[in-house]
């Protein structure tokens, strides 16, 4: 009965982060209620969260909140852990696990058991009374943001299939993270060609549009009548809200859940991402859909190219490491491979691709696929 009831609680869990996800809300508040969706199935004194700029890995807004006692709602991290601890100890820690495609992880297991090896475990979660620690990155192709969850001396260590479901929901709260960067970013008054556009969607059918959205609706072949009844959208706009009524109708267990978002060619040869949430009821607002268009950055879009060659994964790393522009020596470095190692994956990979150098590899997978024409210029 009771693995029965833990069962019943994780999908629970997994399906209120993945309906979160979709949600359309801010990053802090939707990391929040991450938080306590998450406590249901994995029980936890403490938590810290953070959003993280993809591009840097560094941490943009973080915050930590008790989850009963004590203070009451989230309150900022404290500087100091950053001057002690942050780039001592936890950043490279982070980009270790984004390395290993490893979304969840204890302190116990990172340390063999001896979590004393930890110089934050020393010197700031001993004396403070937690002995356990939950990591959880949250991934969507970049790293978008962690959640660590604590737990206090004498209470029973993260077990194996509460780490799982860490994992299971991490790709999802990375997705959630990515859509409110892309939608805070696409209502900023700066306006230039790597804006996104948003589309609202009210319960009546009802479509309202940003300046940024018409021109990529333009873009992607959307008529230029501006109907307010949305039958003037292209069809890529009404497939990824289909999507997202399919992922709403669906449940955790739900194998046939389709992702609300997808990627397409557009009429000048770029790709345009587009992401579709539903914004909650509130008493004076009614629950809308909402599309996000966003250009698609081209090294986001070199897996279009890999996938159309029959790469292996380690094969993939190492291309993407080449196209930007890391020598062999520093891509031994950075995969913790022998430099020959790195010479025949990328003999393996010229020979795939059909390309005799680097430069021939890079222009085949950017220019000739994800920007159509530039290699001819």
């Amino acid at each position: 009965m009771a693995t029965n009831m833990r069962s019943f609680h994780a999908e629970r869990t997994i399906s209120e982060v993945r309906r979160l996800s979709r949600a359309g809300l801010e990053a802090p508040e939707f990391l929040q209620r991450v938080a306590r969706a998450l406590h249901r199935s994995v029980p936890f004194e403490i938590y810290s969260a953070a959003t993280i700029d993809p591009a840097s890995g560094l941490i943009t807004h973080a915050f930590a909140e008790q989850m009963y006692g004590g203070e009451e709602g989230p309150r900022p991290a404290n500087p100091q852990w950053f001057q002690d601890f942050y780039f001592v100890e936890t950043f490279d820690k982070t980009r270790e696990l984004v390395r290993r495609k490893q979304w969840a992880t204890t302190l116990d297991a990172e340390t063999h058991g001896r979590p004393e090896w930890s110089l934050c475990y020393r010197e700031s979660m001993r004396p403070a009374g937690i002995q356990h620690k939950a990591h959880a990155i949250f991934v969507d192709r970049q790293l978008w943001g962690d959640m660590e969850l604590y737990r206090a001396i004498g209470s029973a260590a993260f077990s194996p299939r509460e780490i799982d479901i860490l994992s299971e929901i991490a790709p999802e709260v990375g997705a959630g993270l990515k859509f409110a960067a892309l939608r805070s970013r696409a209502l900023s008054e700066d306006i230039d060609d790597s804006t996104p556009g948003v589309l609202v969607i009210d319960q009546q059918g009802h479509v309202s549009r940003t300046p940024a959205a018409e021109m990529l609706l333009e873009d992607l072949g959307g008529h230029h009548s501006q109907r307010h009844d949305g039958k003037d959208l292209p069809t890529s706009v009404h497939v990824v809200l289909s999507a997202l009524q399919r992922s709403l109708d669906g449940g955790a267990d739900d194998t046939s859940n389709v992702a609300p978002r997808l990627r397409v060619r557009a009429r000048s040869g770029r790709w345009l991402a587009l992401h579709a949430a539903c914004s909650e009821a509130t008493e004076t607002r009614s629950e809308e859909r909402l599309v996000v268009i966003a250009p698609a950055p081209p090294e986001e879009l070199v897996w279009l190219s890999m996938a159309s060659y029959g790469l292996s994964s380690r094969e993939e790393e190492v291309v993407k490491l080449v196209v930007r522009g890391l020598s062999t020596k520093q891509i031994s470095e950075r995969l913790f491979i022998a430099e020959h190692t790195v010479q025949r994956h990328l003999t393996n990979i010229f020979e795939k691709v059909g390309v005799r150098s680097r430069r021939e590899l890079v222009k085949q997978l950017f220019f000739e696929h994800v920007l159509p024409g530039a290699g001819a210029a």
